[in-house]
């Protein structure tokens, strides 16, 4: 065996040290989740081993397809945070490192990084993902790189991709949660608002909480609520504005604005009004026929309005009308004799939480009914579209008759309101929803409840029980039904010590729902049996052929027959079939 030579063992022990940098880098980078920190590291640890005053680091921005410069260093020709547009996908299908001698010779590397002294480029990459490009100057010397310098550089690359697609998805992850907290804040304020507006009566102490909820939660130092109260329109509050709006510019926001709008130059210069008080963005607020705007300027952080924020001050707002409404429907008839005063507003109070008709889905047909024992009744349904794409649908039955149930009964419409278009989930919302009800009524009082959200892209329906009559659901290919029963304890009953759950069900062509209250499965005949759910069903499955009206108003007649139309409760009832 021949001797070793003094150059053999010079590049045996040099390629023992990259070895050893390579596995000390690769763990101090892939173990950090600090992406500065990873980025940093793999620019300076390149620069020094290449000896290159003039090192760039770019990330690539799937949304804008775009890359940004993350690292600068050296007389790069970029500022960092940057935005540059490289043509480079040609690039980056031929080569993983390019040189600025093969990129003259028409091997793609991008134009502007070799007019701005840029000699190779490394292509940062995981297995299926482009991350960006590391771009490195010439070397001091103006010497040529050589092809170990390269594998050595080029492995680093391939090392330091995991480090940074970790600390991306690590970034990601902060900023997911932070959304999520943000929600979660949200949340328990609107919870904590409606809570307390449901305490109040008087209508300037709801506004108060309602300013003063703008001014904490969202810091908007200036800001109008006006409604529309029938014949005219009334400025509700106001803070931080000057001057005053006509009756008819007040008509005509209420009339034009119907979704979100930020201002522009044309809304500006048709409302002056607006641009002078700093108006940002105008929030319409409707409860079916009840209808409001909010203005608000800019907020004291100097953050710009999110998606996320104009939900929740739709929601806000939502829930500050709902209130105010219900001052003025107390206020109406506080001088008529008192036990007709009483019933008529509770009796008021309950038309206006049903919907004054059933949205229009496509692909869907529904039908709904309320047919109250007494003047005021306890049962209540609604319907909710969120976007386009989700409708929510509940029904829930309270303890007694009059005007408590009444009353308990708007709470429920309002939290559901306030719940819907914040797009959380059933169960966790209606543990919420018994919370707030456990906590705010009499131990005597509760709600069964059943409500559930429906995709009507997917044709999916996922429900949540609460101690309702399991709603029965028949599907068009089926002699039998099933019952939508999952879900938990009653609201009100007991705090929530055990999680609710849910299910989703898929529904088809022809398929069948129907929710319905007790007043319908314990209707009685004149030798007080029930009519019972066997009845129900039997019934909708002669009948599921039909339209969804036809289904409700056979079940309706066969009930009315078996009771000889004495109802002894309160009858609520809808259906929804898929076409």
């Amino acid at each position: 065996m021949p001797p070793t030579s003094q150059s053999d063992h010079n590049d045996s022990f040099r390629s023992r040290f990259e070895l050893r940098t390579l596995l000390d880098t690769s763990r101090l980078l892939v173990e950090s989740n600090d992406l500065e920190f990873v980025l940093n590291n793999l620019l300076l640890i390149c620069m020094g081993k290449l000896l290159t005053t003039k090192g760039l680091l770019l990330l690539y921005e799937r949304d804008s397809r775009h890359y940004r410069v993350a690292k600068s260093k050296g007389v790069t020709g970029y500022k960092e945070k940057q935005l540059v547009n490289l043509d480079c996908e040609e690039m980056l299908k031929k080569t993983e490192v390019l040189t600025a001698q093969s990129g003259a010779e028409g091997d793609c590397m991008p134009k502007q990084l070799m007019e701005n002294g840029i000699e190779i480029v490394f292509n940062i990459r995981t297995s299926n993902e482009h991350l960006g490009l590391l771009c490195l100057g010439k070397k001091a010397g103006s010497r040529q790189y050589t092809r170990h310098e390269l594998e050595f550089i080029e492995n680093l690359v391939i090392i330091s991709a995991v480090g940074i697609s970790n600390s991306l998805l690590v970034a990601r992850l902060k900023r997911a949660n932070r959304e999520l907290d943000k929600k979660v804040q949200e949340m328990h304020t609107l919870f904590d608002i409606s809570r307390e507006f449901n305490a109040m009566v008087e209508r300037p102490q709801i506004l108060n909480v309602f300013k003063f909820a703008l001014l904490g939660q969202m810091f908007i130092r200036s800001f109008f609520f006006l409604m529309d109260d029938e014949d005219h329109p009334e400025m509700l509050t106001l803070s931080g504005i000057r001057g005053e709006l006509t009756e008819k510019e007040m008509r005509l926001m209420l009339d034009r604005f119907s979704d979100v709008k930020r201002l522009d130059a044309a809304t500006r210069q048709e409302f002056p009004f607006l641009d002078e008080n700093g108006i940002e963005a105008l929030i319409p607020v409707r409860i079916q026929q009840e209808k409001a705007l909010l203005g608000v300027g800019k907020r004291a952080t100097g953050e710009t309005y999110s998606e996320s924020d104009f939900n929740f001050l739709s929601s806000l707002g939502n829930v500050a009308l709902l209130s105010v409404l219900k001052t003025y429907l107390l206020e109406e008839r506080i001088e008529k004799e008192r036990l007709e005063e009483e019933l008529t507003i509770a009796r008021t109070i309950q038309k206006r939480l049903f919907p004054d008709e059933l949205p229009s889905p496509a692909g869907y047909e529904m039908a709904a009914v309320n047919v109250p024992s007494q003047q005021v009744g306890g049962d209540y349904y609604d319907c909710i579209m969120h976007g386009d794409d989700y409708l929510y649908m509940a029904i829930a039955d309270v303890t007694g008759k009059g005007i408590p149930a009444s009353l308990l009964m708007a709470n429920l419409q309002a939290m559901l309101h306030v719940i819907a278009p914040l797009g959380i989930g059933l169960s966790e919302s209606t543990a919420k929803i018994n919370d707030i009800i456990f906590k705010n009524t009499p131990s005597d009082k509760f709600i069964s409840f059943f409500w559930g959200c429906l995709d009507l892209k997917n044709n999916r329906f996922t429900y949540c029980n609460a101690g309702h009559n399991p709603p029965v659901f028949v599907r068009a290919k089926s002699d039998e039904a099933m019952y939508l029963s999952t879900g938990g304890m009653l609201l009100g009953a007991l705090p929530s010590t055990f999680p609710y759950d849910s299910e989703t069900v898929q529904l088809g062509p022809g398929d069948v729902i129907m929710m319905y209250t007790d007043g319908v499965s314990e209707a009685m005949d004149s030798d007080e049996n029930e009519y019972g759910e066997t009845r129900l069903v039997d019934c909708i499955l002669q009948n599921k052929t039909g339209t969804a009206r036809a289904i409700l108003d056979e079940v309706l007649e066969d009930v009315k027959l078996f009771c000889n139309n004495n109802y002894n409760d309160d009858l609520t009832a809808l259906v929804v079939k898929v076409k």
